[in-house]
This record gives C-alpha cells, structure tokens and sequence, in this order.
C-alpha cells in the first residue's frame, strides 16, 4: 500500500494556500469543473466538503496514486488510505483554519465513504446526494483521466480558490483576551500592520480606535469608514473615517499604511476646504523625512486659517489612546479590530489577526 508522505503534503498544502489567500491568478480550470467544485462546497455534507480537498492533496503528493480511491482495499494500484491521510494532514489544517468545511476529527468514517471508491451513480445514497456524488466524480476523474501532476496542481489550487471564498464569507471565531496590557496592544498592532498586503490593516486599526474613542470618551456618536479600494472622492466622504455626533460631522482622519508625504498634507487639506470641518487627522507609519520641515509649516499655516489638522503615525495614537482608555478599553479595541477585519480584511488578515491573538493568550507576549 502507498503511503502519501504527511509532511510532503502539509508544504504542498501551505504553499498553495498562501498563494490562493495572497489573491495570486486564479487557476484557469475549466468553468464545468470550478461549478461542480463550488456546488461541493456549497453542500453541508462533511464527505463532499473534505474529500476533494483530501483526494486531490494526496494525488498532488503522490502522483501514483488514485484520486478515485477511497479504502486501502480497492483493486487501483497503488491502494492508498484516505482516511489516515484526511485525519492526519487535512483536519489538522481544517480546524487551523476556523473550521471552514466543518469540524470532524475523522471525516472518512461517515457512512457515505465507507465505500472502495468514488463512483459516479454509487449504490445505496441518498437520492438527493446523487448530484453531489456526480459533481465529486466529475471533478476527481477529470484529474485522474489526465494524470498529469500540473492539471492536478490548477484543480487543487481551484479547490482552495472556493475554499477561501467560503472562509472570507464567514466571520472568524477569535481568541477572547480577558485582559491585555499597552504593550500587548501594540505588540497586536505592529503585527498586524507587518501582515498586511493592501493597506487595509490600517484602516482596521484606526476605525476600531475611533469606534472605542468615542465610546469611552463621548467624542462621537457614529463612526463612518471606507473600504480601503475606494476614494474619499468616489463615495463622498471628507477621510477615510469620518465621526458624527447625531447628524453633525465633528470630526475626520485620513489614513496611510506608509509614510506621510507633503503631497497627503495638500490632498487633506482640499478636501477639508470643500467641507469646512476645523478638526481631522493624518496618520500613517511615519513622515517622510525630507517632507518633514514643509509638513510642519504646512499645518502650521492651516492653523492660523482655522484648521487644526493633527499629524501623528498610527502607533503613537494608538499608544496614547489606549493608555487613556485603560484596560476595558485596550479590550474594547482588540474586539473591535476582529469585527472590522471581518468586514473588509481579506483572509490572510484575519488569519494574522487570529495567530497574534493566540500569541498573547498563550503567553507569548
């Protein structure tokens, strides 16, 4: 009997994951084979959610074996063990990953797999899981009649394709922290900050801050953010964040996961213009050092005018807000952060999010 190599396939499984969660190019399969891919996961059967992404990894890993195979008893050569392979390598992942497909600790001891191998009309289903059985077979003989290693990678990528999409849909079940100091709190943000791709860590941060700014300290009733894609001019909006108390906008911050240039300065300070709002943030990592003499006269200049636009990097603000608020408060704000990442962070921030979090639960920070 074949034994896949475990580790072999947990590095194959790690590396097509972080792309797919990356957004790198889609697969180009065929559209009849995403369809019955995406029907697959759409079920709530555990066998049709766990067993193409165990078929296709153990065929990826070993290409001798039998995508169609199902128990180590089949007549294909080599037999293989699914099972095992599932428990051992596929759940362990699952489960690091919110449990997207569902949790078992051994999928392949249900019934409808307790079967020699994956037909396409099987004896003795339920008539209403035949589609699903056909939708199965399509795809996994498809990989098998082809049994070529590069076709098996673009519909195994597929698959993790769907998987993500289903994994971005649904809100992530975030560790709790039942306290968490300043320096917890800023160790969270950093990390965060470094794990992210688009900018959108950023926003989450600053919009979680304003959300618990305003709660602790009556600031503002409503905190209104952007989604990290679009322009303060195509929706409308004065900042990317902007604060109202009622109906009245009191208050505004512009947000940049980079450094600050005199250009941002000039961009906010037109906008400000057009709205007559008297107080608003700039905040990013940092300021660009040859713009920072400029940047200072620049605000300064606003300030005689009658705008007060304060200039501060994220984690300074974060830092000193979070030293006033106190430790509900630092709570208040990791919350907070999870929900906005659940909204508008693609899965590889969530799952950052997620691992700091255990970190410090566990007493790693």
């Amino acid at each position: 009997m074949a034994v896949p190599d475990r580790e072999r396939a947990r590095e194959l499984l790690a590396e097509h994951w972080d792309a797919v969660v990356r957004g790198e190019a889609a697969p180009a399969v065929d559209p009849e084979i995403r369809k019955r891919i995406e029907a697959l996961f759409a079920s709530e059967g555990l066998p049709f959610n766990y067993c193409p992404l165990t078929q296709l990894l153990g065929k990826l890993t070993d290409h001798r074996l039998d995508a169609l195979c199902l128990q180590r008893g089949d007549n294909s050569v080599p037999h293989w063990d699914p099972r095992s392979f599932a428990a051992g390598v596929v759940v362990p992942w699952v489960r690091d990953n919110q449990n997207v497909i569902g949790t078992s600790a051994d999928p392949y001891v249900s019934k409808p797999l307790r079967r020699p191998r994956i037909l396409r009309n099987p004896p003795d289903v339920r008539p209403n899981t035949l589609p699903l059985w056909e939708a199965l077979h399509h795809v996994l003989a498809a990989v098998e009649g082809r049994n070529d290693p590069a076709y098996t990678a673009e519909v195994f990528r597929a698959v993790l394709v769907v998987v993500n999409d289903k994994l971005q849909s649904q809100q992530f079940d975030y560790p709790t922290l039942p306290s968490v100091s300043l320096d917890q709190t800023l160790f969270l943000v950093r990390g965060l900050l470094e794990a992210s791709q688009a900018g959108e860590h950023a926003m989450s941060i600053a919009a979680a801050l304003f959300v618990v700014a305003g709660r602790r300290f009556g600031l503002w009733d409503v905190v209104q953010r952007e989604e990290s894609t679009t322009s303060d001019r195509a929706s409308g909006m004065v900042g990317d964040i902007e604060c109202r108390s009622g109906e009245r906008l009191v208050f505004a911050a512009e947000v940049k996961e980079r450094q600050i240039t005199l250009a941002d300065v000039r961009s906010f300070e037109e906008k400000l213009s057009r709205s007559r709002l008297t107080e608003a943030l700039l905040t990013g990592l940092s300021v660009r050092q040859q713009d920072a003499a400029e940047i200072k006269e620049r605000l300064h200049l606003m300030w005689t005018r009658g705008v007060n636009l304060y200039q501060h990097s994220l984690e300074d603000i974060v830092a000193v807000t979070m030293s006033l608020a106190g430790e509900q408060g630092r709570c208040d704000f990791v919350a907070e952060i999870g929900k906005d990442l659940d909204s508008y962070a693609h899965t590889s921030g969530r799952l950052a999010w997620h691992g700091l979090l255990e970190r410090v639960l566990s007493g790693d920070r």
